[in-house]
């Protein structure tokens, strides 16, 4: 008893964590549709919660790059610097003069970056010092001070223009968070589809325990009535034991449906909880019957949609985009360095600091220098073979992409005559279902007039067995068969009415 009552508060916080509702509080059964499993999966699964972490990293790291390139650096040093001379001997007095002391006490700041889109380099300066000079030939202390502010700016006009290592990065950086947003979706998807998958099997196996005992119930019945028949002298003690084995092989056929509707259990609740031990004793049990639907299958339409949404060939175009990116790069360095550069500033001194500041801005030391520098490398051996390699790398991503776009071809091709192939499998296994059902009555009535044997209906009752598990697998199959077709069509989001929104990371059923 207190294992039981145990149990069912595992029940009840297992639902309480997972949001699944409770059917009834002394029984460890959940009801659950296909959509409540995706729902619960979307937000309880592990592989999903690890995902999700992927597009916030790259988010971070072009945050990185773009701080690493456009934040300016700000500069401050300030220093003090003394120096005594040696003492000095002074003929016209005849006596020894102090050595000079000097007390410099100096400050500078700047400010430097780069500003986007054509790489200019900044740097706004600004320094100032303060001298006292005592000792020496003179009886009085002398100050001095000096200072001065100037902006520097430095223009690329060739190699580093157009694009430079640190505008590259960032724009990788971005094509990144894009690569890591579709790399999501596609797990997404993937988990949507196991989801979909493993419920039309959990259907599956509990449709097998039923059609088990439906053929135990059979089996025991002939049993039954073969006894009866024994006692009365009208068969034999073979067809007995005959029967009594079929029995007994009915049973093994039970307990081994029984045993993969749990492992199918395990399967499922993988998928929809991070906390397996919260919901191991709880028995899903699916609310939707296994039908097989006919869908409408148009393999242009399906082409169309896998190969402009599938997130894979998209993560592929974003890759060849990347070494557009670098080719671009590599083909600017191929130029030589030819920078223009300009300094504008203002010198100011004085006795003191007042008097410098004071000079500084009334400007009247103003400087400018104005020029270019131009770097040739000779050969360039080193860019001109890398920018050659990453073309041939181009050329390779091309030819991939298009081998990548003719296998979804192929694979939706291939989905689309599975699915049918199916659908075409469920309307003959039931037709085989339904006929065995039909012989194993003729038969039975057959038997009941004395014209059969128990070996006959016996052997009927596995043919029915037999064509009803056939019958449920090859529903199963074509339920399955068109979630890997929405897999590969890229419609698995359409099919089950879902939006989603990467950038948000929100799941939510329309």
């Amino acid at each position: 008893m207190p294992h039981y009552k145990g149990l069912r508060v595992a029940v009840a916080l297992a639902a309480l964590l997972s949001g699944i509702p409770v059917r009834a509080a002394d029984a460890p059964v959940q009801e659950l549709s296909l959509s409540d499993c995706i729902q619960l999966a979307l937000k309880h699964n592990l592989d999903l919660q690890v995902e999700r972490r992927n597009p916030l990293r790259s988010k971070l790291s072009l945050d990185i790059a773009v701080a690493g390139y456009y934040e300016p650096t700000l500069g401050f040093a300030a220093q003090e610097d003394y120096s005594k001379g040696a003492a000095q001997f002074n003929p016209s007095i005849g006596l020894p003069v102090p050595g000079q002391e000097n007390t410099t006490d100096s400050f500078s700041t700047s400010v430097r970056g780069v500003l986007p889109y054509s790489g200019l380099q900044y740097s706004l300066n600004a320094s100032g010092a303060e001298t006292l000079t005592r000792g020496g030939s003179s009886t009085n202390s002398i100050d001095t001070s000096r200072g001065g502010t100037s902006i520097v700016l430095t223009q690329p006009l060739l190699r580093n223009f157009w694009i430079d290592a640190g505008r590259l990065g960032i724009a990788e950086a971005r094509n990144n968070v894009r690569s890591a947003e579709l790399v999501l979706k596609r797990r997404v998807m993937d988990t949507i589809t196991q989801v979909e998958v493993a419920y039309y099997n959990l259907i599956f196996t509990f449709e097998s325990v039923k059609v088990q005992q439906f053929g135990l119930d059979l089996a025991q019945r002939s049993l039954d009535e073969t006894r009866k028949r024994f006692e009365v002298g009208t068969v034999a003690e073979l067809e007995t034991k005959l029967t009594e084995s079929r029995v007994a092989a009915r049973e093994a056929d039970l307990l081994t449906s029984r045993r993969n509707a749990d492992i199918q259990q395990n399967v499922l609740k993988r998928l929809i909880s991070d906390n397996y031990s919260d919901i191991h004793g709880v028995v899903l049990k699916p609310k939707e019957p296994l039908v097989a639907q006919s869908q409408v299958l148009d393999l242009k339409l399906s082409w169309d949609k896998g190969l402009s949404e599938r997130p894979d060939l998209l993560q592929s175009k974003i890759e060849l985009e990347n070494m557009g990116l670098q080719l671009k790069y590599d083909r600017n360095q191929l130029y030589p360095e030819l920078d223009l550069f300009g300094t504008y500033g203002r010198n100011g001194s004085g006795k003191f600091l007042d008097d410098t500041y004071d000079s500084i801005r009334n400007d009247e030391q103003p400087t400018h220098r104005i020029g270019a520098s131009l770097s040739i490398p000779l050969g360039n051996k080193a860019a001109r073979s890398r920018f050659r390699s990453n073309k041939l790398r181009e050329e390779q991503l091309i030819l991939t992409l298009k081998g990548q776009e003719q296998g979804i071809m192929i694979e939706i091709d291939n989905a689309i005559k599975q699915a049918g192939s199916s659908y075409d499998r469920v309307q003959a296994t039931r037709k085989a279902s339904e006929y065995a059902q039909a012989a194993l009555e003729a038969e039975q009535k057959k038997l009941e007039n004395g014209k059969s044997t128990n070996f006959v209906v016996l052997q009927l009752q596995n043919d029915l067995i037999t064509a009803r598990s056939s019958e449920l697998r090859a529903v199963a199959d074509y339920n399955n068969a068109l979630a890997q077709l929405s897999l590969s069509d890229a419609t698995t989001f359409t099919r089950h009415n879902i939006d989603w929104e990467v950038q948000k990371d929100v799941t939510t059923t329309r």
